[in-house]
């Protein structure tokens, strides 16, 4: 309002402004007038008499000449001059005039400077002599005066010509200099860009019409353009038409569709798909898959950096990439039968969202066998199964299927709907409700992220209020962001204006060729202040997520929980829409939390094709040495470059290599589909030691079929010393390793006892998966977890929690330095919708 106020006093003041200097110009628009008059007058004066003169025959003083006018017509005419102005004189019709005896009447002449003559009858009857005679005298001082005029003119003309040439000059200079400055820029950058869109429309049409086979240009084309775009950073993409669609569906967390998340095979490898939006097609999020909103190659770049691995430990076996015949013929041989397998499962269902394709009757582990009689053949690839389950919302599709347990097919009549993906996957209480501790779990932060939390902890504040009969109201509250991998920028503002005071700021951008961003909270947070908050974050905790970490931290609204520092992206990527329904994903600005700093923990330099380098951008993690130090509303101390670090540390049980292994072979899933076949679920079911038991026969019978490896995880490493060996001609060293082999197989067997707790909650969870909705799954998970147990015991203890709020001792004075550089004032700042 400040800035709309400021503009209008601008606009009514430049108005006055105009006005005032329309008068001034008026008034020497009058002036100059009058002054040109002066040297217009004799120029105008000695065309009227050439052309006038032979029929001038009546009598006139020195000072004016008439021009007579055409029958039956009078006038008045006044000419000036000097400063005596020269009344009107009354003509009469020439043609009633007879040249012998002219009959003028009321024909009038007074000048303010000299006598009035009256001509009369009477004077018209002088002689033809004295007629002549003054006719003479006039006419020859007539002559004088336009000859005096003439050169009046002709003099101030020949004067004005230096002055009119200095002044053509000084326009076209003027004129010259600013097309310069304008064009001469554009010029330069249109060249610059000309050359290489040129080179590389030649380079396809030359390979379009030489190359030795057909070439499809369009994938030539996505390929150079992915390759350029890979030597900025891991975030800025080519989006085709479907990645495109995909990725807008996952930015607006909705689709038309029957709610399925699907696998199956594209050739040539197998992959799984989802029917719903990229980027939530997995209900739980797997810390180790990539998304759009963090790509493998970030994931990698992390996870290589926070190793600490250096460029001479990965290029340690690059010198020893050939190989053998039979180690080809033998990898060839194991990538055919594990597509044989994948195309042998079929097209599974994976999950099924609630409130859709869950309540139709579609469960997890079913093998779509048809789509409205269109019937699934060996190798279909899932991406046609994807596109037939879409539609129209209101119109049905007919899904055929296969349940492990029951005989036979299938059939449902599913209706087609405008599927929306919730980010809030569970609303819920740790603990009686009366205790008045709430749990929130937020997965990601598409459009209607706000609007499902502010509903969430709507409705925790009304069941506390409930349980406890009025005495109080939500106790405290955990939000759990961890494996949350970010989303929209707005979302992230709207769910932290839930939590932080109005007037806050929550989040600035700026970036090279981007404006100057500010957000701030605009609204009075839901979030009672006396609501104890506890936020839980991973190392997957990424991007928006870490926008709402950092807003709580900084303002010293709750605590951060967790076992280490947040991924570490504070970049911000637009999204341009580009013709033919693609677009383009590119960083466009870094991020900054409230105290200013940027929690970015990569630094990203453009790579290129230098004979060294394979092109791709060059990551670094940033240096201890390079972090600053900032601080929060309280004055603790906070850092900079290494994403968002816990206040509170409590360690996350540490997954074991065989686990890890069972979780990603899929093994548990295909060990519940056929348990399902011979066993039903009771109200108090539980793993107990005999299905255990029968599970360890499934893996180990896997094992032996090479469905499955049990070492998958040192396979790789393995594999690369073995041809490493081979290459260096130790040929003796490769019984040692098979040894290495065989000992790490039976180190893994004994976890099997060692971490059987933890798998037996995996298989639960594989089971139940057939038969409970996903927020009950989750809700049955937190029960045991240890990091929200540990969290909701914080929130309880009061001095704790405010102790770790309370400001840092240590503190002298806050970085002014840092403080004035990372913030941006709010009036420059323009908000804008910003997709990540």
């Amino acid at each position: 309002m400040i800035l709309k106020r400021k503009m209008m006093d601008a606009a009514n003041k430049g108005t006055n402004s105009t006005v005032a200097d329309s008068h001034q110009c008026s008034y020497n628009r009058k002036k100059a007038t009058t002054t040109n008059t002066k040297s217009i007058s004799s120029t105008a004066l000695l065309c009227l008499s050439l052309v006038c003169l032979p029929s001038y025959h009546h009598r006139a003083t020195v000072d004016a000449f008439v021009i007579r006018p055409s029958a039956g017509s009078s006038s008045k005419i006044g000419i000036s001059k000097g400063k005596d102005i020269v009344k009107p004189i009354h003509l009469i019709d020439e043609n009633a005039l007879s040249s012998n005896s002219i009959d003028r009447k009321h024909a009038i002449f007074q000048s303010s400077a000299k006598s009035t003559i009256h001509t009369t009858s009477s004077a018209l009857s002088l002689s033809n002599n004295n007629e002549e005679e003054e006719e003479n005298d006039e006419e020859g001082k007539l002559k004088n005066k336009i000859k005096q005029s003439y050169k009046k003119t002709l003099t101030k003309v020949i004067n004005f010509i230096p002055t009119l040439k200095v002044a053509l000059s000084s326009f076209t200079v003027g004129i010259v200099l600013a097309f310069t400055i304008i064009l001469v820029p554009v010029y330069n950058s249109v060249d610059k860009m000309s050359e290489p869109v040129t080179l590389f429309e030649t380079i396809l049409n030359d390979l379009d019409n030489g190359y030795v086979d057909t070439v499809d240009t369009k994938k030539l084309f996505e390929t150079g353009v992915n390759a350029m775009l890979k030597s900025l950073d891991p975030y800025t993409e080519f989006e085709g038409r479907q990645e495109a669609k995909d990725m807008n569906e996952g930015i607006s967390g909705k689709y038309a569709g029957v709610g399925l998340v699907i696998s199956g095979t594209s050739l040539p490898a197998p992959t799984i798909v989802s029917s719903s939006p990229s980027g939530n097609s997995n209900s739980n999020v797997d810390v180790s898959s990539s998304s759009n909103l963090l790509p493998q190659d970030a994931l990698n770049d992390n996870n290589k950096l926070l190793n600490d691995l250096g460029d001479d430990d990965e290029d340690l076996l690059s010198d020893y990439d050939d190989f053998d015949r039979e180690d080809i013929v033998k990898q060839r041989k194991e990538e055919k039968r594990i597509v044989q397998k994948a195309y042998e499962k079929g097209v599974r269902v994976i999950s099924a969202f609630e409130g859709y394709a869950f309540d139709a009757g579609m469960r997890p582990g079913d093998k779509i066998v048809a789509i409205d009689g269109w019937r699934i053949k060996y190798g279909t690839p899932v991406e046609d199964v994807r596109l037939r389950l879409r539609g129209e919302p209101g119109t049905n599709v007919d899904i055929t299927f296969e349940r492990d347990g029951v005989d036979g097919e299938t059939t449902l009549a599913i209706p087609r709907n405008i599927v929306q993906i919730r980010d809030v996957k569970l609303t819920s209480f740790i603990g009686k409700p009366q205790d008045g501790i709430g749990y929130i779990q937020l997965t990601g932060f598409n459009a209607n992220a706000g609007r499902e939390v502010r509903s969430s902890i709507f409705a925790l504040q009304q069941a506390a209020e409930e349980a406890s009969k009025g005495d109080h109201s939500l106790k405290g509250l955990i939000l759990d962001l961890r494996g949350n991998p970010g989303g929209l920028l707005t979302s992230a503002v709207d769910v932290s204006s839930l939590l932080v005071p109005k007037g806050s700021e929550i989040v600035s951008a700026k970036g090279r060729g981007f404006p100057g961003v500010t957000y701030k909270s605009r609204v009075d947070p839901i979030l009672d202040p006396s609501t104890k908050l506890a936020v839980l974050i991973n190392d997957s905790t990424a991007s928006a997520a870490e926008i709402v970490s950092g807003a709580v931290q900084d303002l010293d609204v709750g605590v951060i929980i967790g076992s280490n520092r947040s991924f570490g992206k504070g970049l911000v990527q637009n999204v341009e829409e580009l013709p033919f329904d693609t677009a383009l994903k590119f960083t466009v600005a870094k991020y900054y939390t409230p105290s200013g700093r940027c929690i970015q923990s990569t630094n990203y330099k453009e790579g290129g094709v230098d004979g060294n380098s394979d092109g791709r951008y060059k990551a670094s993690k940033v240096a201890e040495k390079d972090k600053m130090v900032f601080y929060t509303k309280n004055g603790r101390e906070v850092k900079d470059g290494g994403g968002i670090a816990v206040d509170y540390k409590v360690s996350a049980p540490k997954a074991s290599a065989l686990e890890v292994t069972l979780l990603r072979s899929g093994v548990i899933n295909d060990f519940a589909s056929e348990w399902s076949k011979t066993n039903q679920i009771t109200n108090d079911f539980d793993i107990n030691d005999s299905i255990y038991h029968e599970f360890q026969n499934f893996v180990m019978k896997k094992q032996k079929d090479g469905d499955i490896k049990l070492d998958a995880l040192y396979a790789g490493p393995i594999e690369d010393l073995q041809k490493a060996l081979k290459a260096s001609g130790y040929k003796g060293s490769t019984k040692e390793v098979d040894q290495l082999r065989a000992s790490i197989m039976s180190e893994m067997r004994k976890d099997f006892d060692k971490y059987k707790k933890d798998i037996k909650e995996d298989i639960g969870a594989g089971i139940l998966a057939r038969y409970l909705p996903e927020s009950m799954l989750i809700e049955r998970s937190i029960g045991t977890d240890e990091q929200v147990i540990a969290s909701a015991k914080l929130l309880r203890n009061e001095n704790k929690f405010d102790n770790l709020l309370a400001r840092d001792i240590s503190t002298n004075s806050k970085n002014t330095v840092a403080d004035s550089d990372s913030k941006f004032d709010e009036e420059t700042g323009t908000k804008l919708s910003m997709k990540w």
